[in-house]
C-alpha cells in the first residue's frame, strides 16, 4: 500500500514549488497531498509523513493529527539563479523580498554562505518597517512579487527556496524509499554543480579574453593612462604612462598613487568628485596635457582615471593632420568659440549666424574693416552641414584683375601665356561640396562680376579657354566693408549681382558698438603675445575703452602688440601708441601759455629763455636776466632785461623755473626741461 506525504505551507506558491520538486523524486511511489494555511479545512490533516516549513513551527499542531510525524523543511537556493547576483557591484543595496521575517533572514544567511557576501542585503517582508525601502533601487524577489514596493526600479527574480538535499533524503528514509533513490539524488546534485562550474569557467575564460583585448588597447593608444580604485591603489598603468613617468608598471600596480607619483591629483578627484579637462603640468621636464575624471557606478565613485598627452606629440599630430588636410584641400581655421566677446550685440550676431549657417543660400557679411568677417565666415562653415568639406577663401581686392579671374574660374592648358600644363582648377572647383568665401567682394571688377553672376545663378563654372561647363555644389559666403547699395547707385557694382549675393545678410557690429568686449579682447591678445603678466592701469584701460577704434579689432590687436613690446611690468598712458596718447602736462602748459600770450610775449621768446637757463644748468653756471637779454640780441630777438623779467615771472607761475634773489640767478626746474622736450615733440608733428 502506498504511503501518504502531506505538504503544508504558508503560501500556495511555496506549496506548488515543493510538490513539483518532490514529484520528480518520488514519482508514483507516494501519494502526495498539498495544503496551504489559507485553504485548510477544519478537519486536521492526517498522513504517514507531514512536511512543513519553519515558519509554521508554532502552529503546525493546530493543523495535523497527533499521530502524524512532522518534519520541517530545510531549504536551499537554486544555484542556476545566482549568476546575476554574482555580477552585481560590491556594496550594492538590495531588498530581500519574502513573506515572513524568518524566511527573509534564512535566505540572507543562505546567500552569504554560498558566497553572495558582497551585497548589502536588507530583509523586507509584510510586517517590516517600510522605510527600509527608501533610496533602494534593487529588489531580490523569492517568488513574492506582491510584497515588492513600487519605488524599486530593478527586480531580480531568484525564485522561492527549494528543498535541500538533506530534507529529501530524510523524507525518503521516513518513507523507506532511500535505497532506490539515493544514486538518482546524488547524481542530480552533482550534475547541477558541474553545470554551474562549466558556466563559471566559461565566464572566467570570457573575462580573460576581454582582459587581453583591453590590455592590447591600453598599450597601443598614444595617451598615458592611469586608473586608481576607491582605495587609491593603481590598477591600470599602461606603456605610454611608463614612458611619460619613466617608471615600470610592475613598480606601480597595487601601490597607492600618492606613494609613487605626487602630481597626478587623482586622489583629489576621488575624494572631491571633480573633473579636470586638458590641464597643463610638468612631468620630468616635459609639458603634459592631462585630463582627470572620477569613475562612477550607480552614482557612487569607485575610482579615478587620468590620461596624459605629451604636448610636443600633440603639436606634431596636429601639424601632420593639417598637412594632410592641406594636401586634400582647404580648411576653415575658426569656429564660433574663437569669437571673443560677451556683449549682447555679439551674442545676438552669433545666434543669428548659427541659424544662417544651416542654410544653403548665399550669405553676405557686412561690416567695417577689422570687425572679424573672415572669422565669422570660417565659423559659419564649421557650424554648417558642409563642415567636413573644403572651405576656400579668396581676397578679391588682393589680386590684379587678370590673375583674379584665373584664380576664381581656373583655366585650361594653353589658355594664355604661362598657363600650367594640364590647366588649373579655380577656387569654385576647389570648393566643390564645401564653402567659398569671397572676401572684399565690393572690389571685384565689373567684367568679372558678370561671370560671377552666371556661376551663382547656374551653379556651374567654365574655365578660361574651355568650351565645357563644370557643375559645382557650393555655398557662397561673401564679405565687404563697402556700401554695396551706394556702389550700385554709382554704377560700380551690378545690381543683379548685389541681389544674388544679398539673399541672406549678416551685419557685424564695429568694436565701438560692443565696448563691453574690449577688456576681454585685451586679455586675449595679451595672452596671445605671452604677456599675461603685464598690468594695465585703470587710466590705460579707460583710454582703450573710450577710444573709437576705427580699425576695430585689428587695430586693437596692433595696439596691444605695441604695448606688449614696449612695456615691462605696468603700462602708463605715455606707453600707448602716439595716436592714443592724450595730451601731456607739458602740452597743457603750452596751451595755457599760448592762451596768455595775447598781452605778454611770443612762444619763441619763452622757448629761448628756457633754453638759456637749461644751457647754464648743463654748464653748472648761474645766469641772470641781463645776460639772457644780451644773448637774445645775438640770436636776433628783441628782449630787454625788463621783458625777460616779466616772462620769467610767467614761467615761474607755471612752475617751470625758480627765480633766485640777488645774484643767485634763475634756475630751470625739471618741469621746465620736460616742457622743452615736449615742445620739440610738438614741433616735429
Amino acid at each position: 500500500m502506498k504511503k501518504e506525504l502531506a505538504v503544508i505551507t504558508m503560501s500556495k506558491a511555496t506549496n506548488k514549488l515543493f510538490r513539483q520538486q518532490l514529484k520528480k523524486v518520488l514519482r508514483t511511489k507516494v501519494i502526495l497531498k498539498d495544503y496551504s494555511v489559507d485553504n485548510l479545512i477544519s478537519n486536521k490533516v492526517s498522513a504517514d509523513l507531514i512536511l512543513t516549513t519553519k515558519s509554521l513551527t508554532d502552529k503546525i499542531d493546530d493543523y495535523v493529527t497527533t499521530d502524524s510525524e512532522v518534519i520541517f523543511a530545510r531549504r536551499a537556493l537554486d544555484l542556476s539563479t545566482l549568476e546575476r547576483l554574482i555580477k552585481l557591484p560590491a556594496n550594492k543595496k538590495a531588498l530581500l523580498i519574502n513573506n515572513t521575517r524568518l524566511s527573509a533572514l534564512e535566505t540572507k544567511s543562505l546567500l552569504q554562505e554560498v558566497g553572495i557576501d558582497h551585497l548589502e542585503l536588507i530583509p523586507f517582508y509584510p510586517s517590516c518597517d517600510k522605510k527600509k525601502a527608501n533610496g533602494v533601487e534593487l529588489a531580490i524577489n523569492l517568488g513574492e512579487e506582491r510584497y515588492i514596493p513600487n519605488s524599486v526600479a530593478e527586480i531580480i527574480n531568484i525564485g522561492s527556496r527549494i528543498l535541500d538535499l538533506t530534507t529529501i533524503v530524510e523524507i525518503l528514509i521516513k518513507l523507506d524509499l532511500l535505497g532506490e533513490k539515493a544514486n538518482l539524488l546524488i547524481s542530480k546534485q552533482v550534475r547541477q554543480l558541474v553545470e554551474l562550474n562549466q558556466r563559471l569557467n566559461k565566464k572566467v575564460k570570457d573575462a580573460e579574453r576581454a582582459n587581453k583585448k583591453l590590455d592590447a588597447v591600453l598599450n597601443h593608444v598614444h595617451d598615458g593612462i592611469i586608473y586608481i580604485n576607491g582605495r587609491e591603489e593603481i590598477e591600470v598603468f599602461n606603456r605610454r604612462a611608463e614612458e611619460i613617468f619613466e617608471i615600470k608598471a610592475e613598480e606601480m600596480l597595487t601601490k597607492k598613487i600618492g606613494d609613487k607619483i605626487n602630481n597626478t591629483n587623482l586622489d583629489q578627484v576621488l575624494r572631491n568628485d571633480f573633473k579636470e579637462i586638458n590641464a597643463l603640468q610638468n612631468v620630468g621636464g616635459k609639458k603634459i596635457v592631462t585630463t582627470r575624471v572620477p569613475v562612477k557606478q550607480d552614482q557612487e565613485i569607485i575610482g579615478a582615471l587620468a590620461t596624459f598627452k605629451d604636448v610636443t606629440e600633440v603639436k606634431k599630430l596636429e601639424e601632420d593632420l593639417r598637412r594632410k588636410l592641406k594636401d586634400k584641400g582647404h580648411i576653415a581655421k575658426y569656429s564660433f568659440g574663437d569669437i571673443i566677446g560677451d556683449s549682447e550685440e555679439i551674442k545676438q550676431v552669433i545666434g543669428k549666424a548659427k541659424k544662417l549657417a544651416r542654410s544653403k543660400s548665399t550669405l553676405l557679411l557686412q561690416g567695417e574693416s577689422g570687425t572679424g568677417k573672415e572669422l565669422f565666415a570660417g565659423a559659419i562653415h564649421n557650424y554648417s552641414l558642409r563642415k567636413n568639406n573644403p572651405f576656400v577663401a579668396i581676397n578679391c581686392a588682393a589680386l590684379p584683375e587678370n590673375l583674379l579671374e584665373s584664380e576664381l574660374f581656373g583655366y585650361e592648358e594653353g589658355a594664355f601665356t604661362g598657363a600650367k600644363k594640364g590647366g588649373k582648377p579655380g577656387v569654385f572647383e576647389q570648393a566643390h561640396t564645401g564653402t567659398i568665401f569671397l572676401d572684399e567682394i565690393g572690389d571685384i571688377p565689373l567684367n568679372i562680376q558678370a561671370r560671377l553672376l552666371r556661376v551663382l545663378q547656374e551653379k556651374e563654372v567654365m574655365r578660361i579657354g574651355a568650351t565645357q561647363v563644370i557643375p559645382i555644389d557650393i555655398r557662397v559666403v561673401a564679405a565687404t566693408n563697402k556700401d554695396l547699395e551706394e556702389l550700385v547707385s554709382k554704377g560700380e557694382f551690378r545690381e543683379d549681382l548685389y541681389y544674388r549675393l544679398n539673399v541672406l545678410s549678416l551685419e557685424i557690429p564695429p568694436l565701438r558698438m560692443r565696448r563691453e568686449d574690449i577688456p576681454l579682447l585685451i586679455d586675449y591678445f595679451l595672452q596671445k603675445f605671452s604677456r599675461e603678466d603685464l598690468v594695465l592701469t585703470k587710466e590705460t584701460i579707460s583710454r582703450l575703452y573710450n577710444y573709437d577704434w576705427k580699425g576695430n579689432i585689428r587695430e586693437l590687436e596692433s595696439c596691444v602688440e605695441y604695448i606688449a613690446q614696449v612695456c615691462e611690468t605696468e603700462t602708463k598712458l605715455t606707453d600707448l601708441p602716439s595716436y592714443l596718447n592724450p595730451k601731456t602736462s607739458e602740452e597743457n602748459t603750452i596751451k595755457k601759455l599760448e592762451e596768455s600770450l595775447d598781452d605778454l610775449g611770443k612762444m619763441n621768446e619763452y622757448i629761448f629763455i628756457l633754453n638759456e637757463l637749461y644751457l647754464a644748468k648743463q654748464l653748472g653756471e648761474k645766469i641772470g636776466r641781463r645776460e639772457i637779454a644780451n644773448n637774445a640780441e645775438a640770436n636776433e630777438l628783441s628782449l630787454s632785461s625788463q621783458m625777460v623779467r616779466s616772462r620769467l615771472k610767467k614761467l615761474e607761475e607755471y612752475g617751470l623755473v625758480s627765480i633766485g634773489r640777488g645774484r643767485q640767478g634763475t634756475e630751470i626746474l625739471s618741469e621746465g626741461i620736460n616742457f622743452l622736450k615736449g615742445m620739440i615733440k610738438e614741433g616735429s608733428r
